[in-house]
Parts: C-alpha cells; sequence; structure tokens
C-alpha cells in the first residue's frame, strides 16, 4: 500500500460512549447474572482489495448488490442481541462486524430464512452527523445473517463511530480505528491481551476494566468460547456439548450477547486468533478426540470453522473447504508488528497420547524432528516477515506459553511448545537469524500469568532470544489452582526463574509501547463470581528498548 503520513490518534469522546452503554450493561449483566450464575496486503496473510468507502472486499455472498433485497417479513424489532465488533485495521480501512440475532439460543438467531439489507455508517462524531463511509451489506442465511463489511478510503492513525441499521432498528454506536500508515512513528500505542472466557467459570468482571482502559487494540489469543454447554450467566447455553453447525451458533451467540463483552468489543477493533476451544479440548490439526473417526472429526471441525467466521471481524473469507488462514501481520507504523500465529489448524498430534505430567524418557517423540506446531508453510512465512520487519517491538501473538515448563523430568503439558521442541528450536532459530533485540511473543492458554525472558546456549554462551508475556484468563478457571495450594507451589517452583508469575488469578495484560519502552501490567480482578469486582494491577513488568532485562515493579 502507498504510504500515508499519520497523525496522531484523535480519541472522539471516548468516555460518552461507557457513559452510553458500559455503565448501563454493567447494571442489566448484574440483573441478568443474579443467579451467580497486515491483515493483508504484503505482509502474507490473508489477502482483500482496497475498496472505496461504499464497498466490501468481502468475497462471499455478503458483498453489496447493486440491488438490496427488501426487507422479509416477520422480521423481529430486536435484531442486535449479538453486538458489534470491528478488527484487523490497516492503515485506511477497518472491517466492521455484526449479525442479525434475536434469539440467542435459537440456530437461526429467531430470523426468517430470508437475505436481509443491513445498512453500515461510519462518521468522525458520535451523532453520525458528519459521515465519511457507507454501504450496504446482503446479511444471508447460510451465513447466519453475518455481515463482514469493509469500511475503506480512512484516514491512517483516526477514531471513527460506527453502527449497523436494518429498517428503523440500530445498533449501538461504537468506536473503532485505523492504524498508522506503514512508515509513520507513533509515539506510543496502548494495547489489551486478553484470552480463555469460558461461560461456564464466572463473570466477566475483566472486561469492565478493559473497556475503562480504552486501549487502542486488543489482541484476543484464543479460547473466545467452550465448546461445552451450560454457564452461569442467562440465558444460559444448553447443556449439550457443540458438535454441529447449529450447535456452535447457539454457543457464539450466547456468549455475544454478554453485556461486558459487548463493551468491550465496542471500544477498540481486535485481532483475534483461536485456539482449542472454539473446535474442541486439545484437537491438533486434523486429530480430534479418541474414538471419533476421521471423517466424523473433519465434519465437526469444519462447522466450528464456519461458526468462527460468521462470528468474528475478520478480514477475508468465507472458509474454504473447511479451512480457513488466521496467520497474519498487523503494522503500528515502525512502532510494532504483530504476527498473529495459528497454533492449532496446522499442527502434529500431541506426543505421548497427550499425558500430563509425562517423564521426558518416556516421551522420545516430543524431540522429533518433523513435528510441526505451525505447519510446514506458516513457519515459512514467520521466519520471513521476521526477516523483513523494520518494527522496533516485533510481537509473535499466538497460543501456547513457548517457555520450557519441566519438573526436573517431567514434561507437564505436551499441549504446549514442551510437546514440540524441535519446532520451538526452529522458532527461536527464526528470531536470532532476524537479530531481533525487542523481540517479544504473547502467550495465553493455560489460564495462568506470567514474564520470562528466553535464553539459548549458542558456543557455550547463554543469550537471550526473546521475552514472553502469558497472560491469564479472563474467567476461565485454573487447573493449577483448583489442584489446591500443592500444586501451586509445584509451579511457582517451575516458574521460579521468571520475573513474575501467578497461578490463581483472572484478567488480561494492559501493554503500553513506546519506541523507548514496553510496559506490561497485568490486571486481575479478586473475584469471578461478580461483574462489578473491582479489578487492580498485581504486577507491572518493564523492558527497556535493546535492553535484555525484565525489571518488575
Amino acid at each position: 500500500m502507498d504510504a500515508v503520513e499519520g497523525t496522531r490518534p484523535r480519541r472522539v469522546g471516548r468516555r460518552r460512549v461507557l457513559g452510553a452503554g458500559l455503565a448501563g450493561t454493567a447494571a442489566a449483566a448484574l440483573a441478568a447474572c443474579s443467579d451467580g450464575g497486515d491483515p493483508a496486503g504484503d505482509s502474507g496473510g490473508p489477502t482483500t482489495s482496497k475498496s472505496g468507502p461504499t464497498s466490501s472486499a468481502v468475497p462471499t455472498s455478503t458483498a453489496p448488490t447493486t440491488s438490496a433485497p427488501p426487507l422479509p417479513e416477520g422480521l423481529p424489532e430486536e435484531l442486535f442481541a449479538a453486538g458489534v465488533a470491528s478488527g484487523d485495521p490497516l492503515p485506511d480501512s477497518v472491517i466492521l462486524w455484526t449479525r442479525l440475532v434475536a434469539d440467542p439460543l435459537d440456530a437461526t438467531g429467531g430470523l426468517p430464512d430470508a437475505p436481509v439489507p443491513v445498512r453500515w455508517e461510519v462518521a468522525d462524531d458520535e451523532a453520525f452527523e458528519s459521515m465519511v463511509a457507507n454501504g450496504t451489506e446482503t446479511a444471508e442465511a447460510r451465513w447466519a445473517h453475518s455481515v463482514h463489511a469493509e469500511a475503506g478510503g480512512l484516514k491512517p492513525d483516526s477514531w471513527y463511530w460506527y453502527r449497523f441499521v436494518v429498517g428503523d432498528a440500530s445498533s449501538e454506536p461504537a468506536r473503532t480505528r485505523t492504524m498508522p500508515a506503514d512508515d509513520a512513528a507513533p509515539d506510543e500505542l496502548q494495547l489489551a491481551v486478553a484470552s480463555c472466557q469460558e461461560f461456564n467459570s464466572g463473570s466477566y468482571a475483566a472486561y469492565a476494566a478493559l473497556a475503562a482502559d480504552e486501549p487502542d487494540l486488543v489482541l484476543f489469543l484464543g479460547d473466545y468460547i467452550y465448546e461445552a454447554g451450560g454457564g452461569r450467566m442467562d440465558p444460559k447455553v444448553p447443556f449439550v456439548e457443540a458438535m454441529s453447525l447449529e450447535d456452535y451458533r447457539v454457543q457464539y451467540a450466547a456468549y455475544k450477547r454478554n453485556p461486558l463483552l459487548q463493551a468491550a468489543h465496542r471500544v477498540a477493533p481486535w485481532v483475534v486468533t483461536w485456539d482449542d476451544h472454539e473446535v474442541v479440548n486439545n484437537y491438533a490439526g486434523v486429530h480430534g478426540p479418541d474414538g471419533v473417526t476421521e471423517a466424523d472429526f473433519a465434519a465437526r471441525r469444519t462447522a466450528a470453522t464456519q461458526a468462527y467466521w460468521e462470528h468474528m471481524p475478520l478480514r477475508g473469507g468465507p472458509p474454504d473447504d473447511g479451512a480457513l488462514q488466521l496467520y497474519r501481520s498487523v503494522k503500528a507504523g515502525t512502532l510494532a508488528e504483530f504476527f498473529v500465529l495459528d497454533g492449532r489448524q496446522y499442527r502434529s498430534d500431541q506426543p505421548c497420547g497427550d499425558r500430563l505430567a509425562v517423564p521426558a524418557a518416556e516421551c522420545p517423540e516430543r524431540d522429533d524432528e518433523d513435528r510441526t506446531m505451525l505447519g510446514e508453510e506458516q513457519e515459512r512465512w514467520l521466519a520471513d516477515r521476521l526477516e523483513s520487519t523494520g518494527a522496533t517491538w516485533p510481537v509473535i501473538a499466538q497460543q501456547t506459553v513457548v517457555l520450557p515448563l519441566l519438573l526436573g523430568e517431567l514434561v507437564l503439558n505436551p499441549d504446549q511448545w514442551d510437546g514440540y521442541t524441535a519446532a520451538r528450536q526452529r522458532l527461536y532459530d527464526a528470531v536470532a537469524a532476524a537479530d531481533l533485540p525487542n523481540a517479544v511473543v504473547l502467550s495465553g492458554d493455560i489460564h495462568s500469568a506470567g514474564a520470562a525472558t528466553h535464553v539459548v546456549e549458542r558456543d557455550g554462551v547463554e543469550t537471550p532470544v526473546f521475552h514472553e508475556f502469558v497472560c491469564t484468563s479472563i474467567s476461565s478457571v485454573s487447573v493449577i489452582a483448583v489442584l489446591g495450594d500443592a500444586a501451586v507451589q509445584v509451579v511457582e517452583q517451575v516458574a521460579g526463574g521468571t520475573a513474575y508469575f501467578d497461578a490463581e488469578l483472572h484478567g488480561y495484560c494492559r501493554v503500553s509501547i513506546t519506541p523507548e519502552r514496553w510496559q506490561t501490567q497485568f490486571v486481575v480482578v479478586d473475584s469471578v463470581d461478580r461483574d462489578d469486582a473491582p479489578a487492580r494491577v498485581d504486577a507491572t513488568v518493564t523492558l527497556e528498548s535493546g535492553s535484555n532485562e525484565l525489571v518488575r515493579t
């Protein structure tokens, strides 16, 4: 894309969107829960065309037509129960998402089986008096009446308001932003990192704090839904494990209608990737649960992949033959480049029967050179992109913990990179070959938090390779904590060399990035039993540019 000189972000009334939405939705959430209960272009990821402000780049039937269909009969008055979202921002465009839903527990969303014209609008102001882009998409039943609209022709490094309109119904207004121009040098980027939000485990109090932060960008590292039903929030997801497309659609719609999650989506664009529970626990590539045939699991994974695309603000799509390319890069000028990885779709099966705490001597296949976490093509893409990045902070955003977590000779969890040691070494080699002193890895998955420096031995000298920040879960229960104090103490012993570690608390990472400094604050809530649980900073870990030392303050 052509370079365009960036401007400083325009913080357009960000408190007002929370005043109109978050304060009210927090009260609504309490009532509902009273029972306790790049991206495209030259970055190598999915590509889209750069179209004008009234066009969509989504190459599907959801693209605008020359004559939009009329509103179907029997259309409910309530259409935006699943909220809205934006994502995959570029310097000149952003993806706007919604799914028309009246009834979250109906696989059809409570809508007739007919196309629905959906108008989208982008403005400089919350009142939408200064419109800058608009268009119409056709939401079709075969894609769960979801909408993926590319709002193009926007200014770099700028904040906007957007909304969707169907007939007389309008969604709540929400904010989004574009990224700085590729050659711009931003002074700062405020980032939030989240993962693992199981419905069954507790409230989304952490999202209230995240929304109040009003970050520039949210990175979500996987486990947006869990395949199991149930949960504390009303209306509850049926206690049926998701297997079919209809099952997964109900799961997503039920999650999406949570008011605190909606508030977090309304304050900033999200860049998302998945982990395992969007399909089924610990799946690995084409390998599903024990006893399930390859054909049956392929059908399930295809259904889960389509449902994921239908509910995420993703650029490109829909899935092709059950596959969806998620690895891509997102640039924030020369300040940072985020390499978003997919550690599920292409990986080898876990070694040693995917047993926990397996003796290393009983699991020699984890060192097999042919084993892969990312797949050959994604590995090559990442190495090439790391080699060519000009960002001050190259950031690898992925799912599972890279840091070795060994208790003596016991491999605690072979689902993490410990089960793929040759692939981990190739990752180390790729970062080292690119000579990136400020390389950072962001991880989720284990419902615990930590910060550590990865050191490898080269020619007898220990050399730092990158720094890893592991962000804890929004709500998903910590298995370590459930096992009790003894288990917590054992894991703390394993993580003894880290700058920070916590195995029990829930929350997210609040990150401030400047040319001189990376600062991660581990924001936690003391309870996931209440939506109004207060948040606090449990620890702050800072990394100076060019330094090899993580400093906890």
